[in-house]
């Protein structure tokens, strides 16, 4: 068992030094609420992580955790995924006016602790595990919300708490259920029954599987299940936004992808559906932001509708489309990040979260009024940025696997958004400026120019992601 143990240990060093990290953060934070000490050391934790998990074995063992946790090459993959999450949080919470100084070793620890269990979420390979982490990101993300002292922020994370409580609950009992139908909380041990059972008992079984989808629906906010996105991300601050709008989103994914593993057998029953409620999002989320002048809530329904192309690669259940989901993913990451840092930049110089708040930006910032052009396109899916080969990745997918409607509705859908996308460029280069010239925070300009350079990279020579995503791409349990 010690031996178990110590192997375990060593796999896990990247979780661990992310946990000391932020434990270190948070009483910093208190000793010396400054800015500068608290950055330093969520620097210092997320290097000493990011070297951790370098030298890391990749052992597909059941040793790891006597089985609980499974570090294979997706996990390790969505590792490195997670701490390039955190570093542009963390430069956008630097970079940002909004959260307050006194209070940044809360944020940040709060960011690395939702980062350990993001990780978890995607290495969990037993249903105590992966509740165990859902509850870690959801619970650090809801005090994120409305740790600001401000009406707002609380009654944000209010709407956010209460909602998450009932999927939670919601998710626990089909555990429960699943638990008490096949008798097992591992993830091996329940696929093994799943293709067992029949009658009355796979009925049972499928109604359970569909209450943890619930829970799950609401962490990366499909529809019907995402009434709370657009008041959070408006009570939140900008660098909270950023974070909820990609970390959680994936991690919910990465759960997903195992889960669909496990319940194998059951999922031509559940693929319809899925579809449907993948139609849906995309649809809802990109009709919903076309009313909307609050730059926040535009990019809240934005992220409603960039998961509904995310579940494409999800629903088709073919090795294509996880390969396509993996790579929107990332180009995700890096577009939806660098838009929100222009917001944060924005943000902090006017002090207005409205689309008008941009007007001018190609004279007040020429840099940033392009950069954030480039973010906004590559959501939209313009060529040849990384967006458009994701999406076309996505829609190529659908159709190779027969499920043509998705991709028409995902080509719809696009030219959907292209609108309010192009709005927001509309007033950057069409509009008078109010005010004089935009100096963005070093943090802001270096997220933004990482962002901006990945966007683009990743579109022009994707070859190099795409070898790392196929060697990611096969989900395997113990």
């Amino acid at each position: 068992m010690r031996t178990i143990l110590l192997d375990s240990l060593a796999a896990w060093w990247p979780e661990i030094v992310l946990s000391l990290g932020g434990l270190f953060v948070l009483v910093l934070g208190a000793v010396a609420p400054r800015r500068r000490p608290v950055l330093a050391a969520s620097g210092v934790a997320l290097a000493a992580a990011a070297w951790a998990l370098w030298h890391a074995p990749v052992p597909p063992s059941t040793d790891v955790f006597f089985g609980m946790v499974l570090c294979d090459r997706f996990s390790l993959a969505f590792r490195w995924f997670t701490l390039g999450v955190l570093a542009l949080s963390a430069l956008l919470i630097a970079g940002s006016r909004e959260v307050h100084e006194q209070v940044h070793g809360e944020y940040l620890a709060l960011v690395l602790f939702a980062g350990v269990g993001m990780m978890l979420m995607a290495e969990a390979n037993h249903l105590l595990i992966a509740y165990v982490a859902m509850e870690l990101v959801s619970l650090s993300s809801y005090a994120m919300v409305g740790l600001t002292q401000d009406a707002r922020s609380a009654e944000a994370s209010l709407k956010y708490l209460l909602f998450g409580a009932l999927a939670s609950g919601v998710m626990l009992f089909g555990m429960s259920l699943v638990y008490g139908l096949t008798g097992s909380l591992a993830f091996a041990d329940i696929q093994q029954s799943v293709a067992a059972l029949s009658g009355p008992m796979a009925k049972t079984l499928l109604a359970a599987v569909a209450l943890v989808l619930t829970g799950l629906a609401f962490k990366i906010s499909m529809v019907p299940f995402h009434m709370w996105t657009p008041d959070a991300y408006e009570g939140a601050p900008v660098p909270v936004t950023a974070f909820l709008s990609v970390g959680p989103k994936a991690a919910g994914l990465a759960l997903l992808l195992r889960l669909t593993e496990v319940m194998a057998p059951i999922w031509p029953s559940l693929a319809p559906l899925l579809m449907g409620l993948a139609i849906a999002t995309m649809t809802l989320g990109n009709l919903v932001a076309l009313a909307q002048r609050n730059v926040k809530r535009l990019l809240a329904y934005s992220t409603i509708a960039q998961v509904g192309y995310l579940l494409i690669g999800f629903v088709v259940q073919t090795r294509q489309g996880l390969e396509a989901l993996l790579f929107y993913l990332v180009a995700y990451l890096f577009m939806n990040m660098g838009a929100f840092a222009a917001v944060v930049a924005v943000v902090r110089d006017t002090g207005s979260e409205s689309i008008e708040a941009f007007r001018g930006l190609s004279q007040r910032s020429p840099a940033l009024a392009a950069l954030t052009t480039l973010f906004l396109l590559s959501l939209a899916g313009i060529p040849p940025l990384a967006g458009f080969l994701g999406k076309f990745l996505l829609f190529g997918a659908a159709v190779e696997s027969g499920r043509l409607p998705l991709a028409i509705a995902g080509l719809v859908n696009s030219a959907i958004a292209l609108y309010y996308y192009v709005n927001i460029i509309g007033q950057m280069y069409l509009a008078a400026p109010s005010k004089g010239p935009l100096w963005a925070s070093f943090p802001i300009r270096l997220a933004v120019s990482v962002c901006g350079v990945l966007s683009l990279g990743l579109g022009l020579w994707p070859s190099a992601i795409l070898l790392l995503v196929r060697a990611s791409s096969q989900v395997n349990l113990l």
